[in-house]
């Protein structure tokens, strides 16, 4: 079964022959039935074609009877792979000379200016590209149902960068086109007002039928063939909204490109050294849009050339965009905080409670209390130390001692700039009795989290002053901050 209608169109149309494949391909159906009924239409108007061939030729042989007769001229003789071959020029021939047409030593036929045989140059329409049985105005001259009559002629001037870069006369601007910023090209050259068939599916837009088909021209000799339309496009320029209609084309690197359709409705004029468009509308007051010429748009590349390039030396800039309109997450916001205030404390309120295990500090035997002089400190220091230490008296976290023992405190910078206090422990670290007991192996651990997938840290807010120290230990060193007196 075939999913959509699109891709059962496409299914049909590949199973074609490849001369009117390629014909059905030009008008792009999007139903089987459009597909079936293009197929149908062209290989009945190829029969007709044969048909109308075959009898012109009897005809003009009853008509001419004289054109049948073999002009006697002298035979020229052209060597071909070492063999003399008998070229003698035809009848039908015989009259095209007769009118006074040279002949041509490439085809062997009588005609005027260049031969195209073998130029890939249409021999309808005299552009490159593409020959005559897949010429765009023949094909749209077959098709009746695609409107009566031959198809409107249209041209423009530049379609991608590459060709706006080369013109210089055109100019091009970031406008927005019905609430979507849109990359537009003015371009006087151009007869009509275009807009891509890619921004069309981006922004959504409603197209309509075109009244007739539409040929359009561009530089490189290719004809392109437009059969929709988006009417009554606002476009903002400068402030003001001015309505558009755009023919639907299939373009790379512009969005939109204005007219002369356009520009003469609007009385706009463009001035090619300062890259302005003027705009003097009778309907509204004169105003300007400055453009910034045909800049060209950055290229995409792979991130095998990407990496090769950064290795290279060359300079490689990050950009990220934040939305700073929403909200920072809070850790109000989550539930287990909500549910757990105690646990999650904006500041310690005091002491922690009482616990089964208490901690303590054992020492070895026969040690003596140990006192050691205080670190000199810059009077910045001096002051943080005595906030800091003010602000532990309050909670309850330390009271004045006089025991023997003693630490010098230090400060440490963070990396937001504050200071962080420290005490010189080392000392009574080489008295303490050692805590023995076997630690977990890293990879063990990591095999205990295989196959896991929610995780969870807890941080906590201070890294100190979360045990009660065992209340018999009179012992514990104490900080000596003679040097605040």
């Amino acid at each position: 079964m075939i999913a959509t209608e699109a891709a059962r169109a496409d299914k049909f149309v590949r199973g074609l022959r490849l001369d009117i494949q390629g014909l059905v391909r030009a008008f792009r159906p999007t139903t089987h039935a459009d597909a079936l009924r293009l197929a149908v239409d062209l290989s009945l108007q190829e029969r007709a074609n044969s048909s109308k061939t075959a009898g012109r030729g009897s005809t003009s042989g009853q008509k001419r009877k004289a054109e049948q007769q073999p002009v006697p001229v002298p035979q020229r003789n052209f060597r071909s792979g070492g063999e003399f071959r008998s070229f003698q020029q035809k009848p039908f021939e015989a009259g095209e000379a007769a009118r006074g047409k040279p002949l041509c030593t490439t085809c062997g036929k009588h005609h005027l200016g260049r031969c195209l045989l073998g130029s890939r140059t249409c021999f309808k329409c005299r552009q490159e590209g593409h020959t005559a049985d897949r010429c765009p105005l023949r094909l749209t001259g077959n098709v009746q149902n695609q409107g009566a009559g031959a198809p409107h002629q249209g041209r423009v001037f530049a379609t991608n960068r590459t060709e706006a870069e080369k013109a210089g006369t055109v100019v091009t601007g970031t406008l927005p086109v019905l609430g979507h910023y849109a990359l537009v090209l003015f371009d006087s050259g151009s007869s009509h007002s275009f807009i891509s068939s890619a921004f069309v599916l981006h922004a959504r837009l409603e197209v309509e039928p075109l009244h007739h088909v539409l040929s359009v021209s561009t530089p490189s000799g290719e004809c392109m063939l437009s059969k929709e339309k988006v009417k009554a496009c606002q476009i903002e320029i400068a402030g003001h909204v001015i309505e558009v209609t755009l023919i639907v084309l299939d373009m790379l690197d512009f969005d939109v490109i204005l007219g002369m359709d356009w520009l003469a409705a609007n009385h706009a004029s463009i001035d090619c050294s300062r890259k302005e468009v003027t705009f003097n509308t009778p309907s509204m007051a004169s105003f300007k849009f400055k453009g910034g010429g045909s800049k060209s748009l950055p290229q995409v590349i792979s991130a095998i050339r990407a990496s090769k390039l950064l290795s290279q030396g060359t300079w490689g800039i990050l950009a990220s965009v934040v939305d700073t309109r929403e909200a920072g997450v809070s850790l109000s916001s989550e539930p287990v905080v909500r549910d757990y205030p105690d646990v999650f404390p904006e500041e310690l309120p005091g002491l922690p409670p009482h616990r089964e295990v208490e901690f303590a500090i054992e020492l070895e035997p026969g040690t003596v209390p140990i006192s050691r002089a205080p670190y000199r400190m810059a009077p910045a220091e001096l002051k943080e130390l005595k906030v800091q230490l003010q602000e532990l008296l309050d909670k309850g976290f330390i009271r004045p001692s006089v025991s023997p023992w003693g630490a010098p405190v230090l400060f440490v910078k963070k990396k937001d700039g504050s200071m962080h206090l420290c005490i010189d422990y080392r000392e009574l670290n080489k008295v303490t009795v050692k805590n023995r007991y076997p630690l977990p192996r890293i990879d063990d651990l990591f095999d205990q989290l295989q196959g896991a997938t929610v995780f969870s840290k807890i941080d906590l807010r201070s890294g100190y002053h979360q045990l009660r120290m065992y209340r018999r230990q009179h012992f514990v060193p104490d900080m000596d901050t003679t040097s605040l007196l």
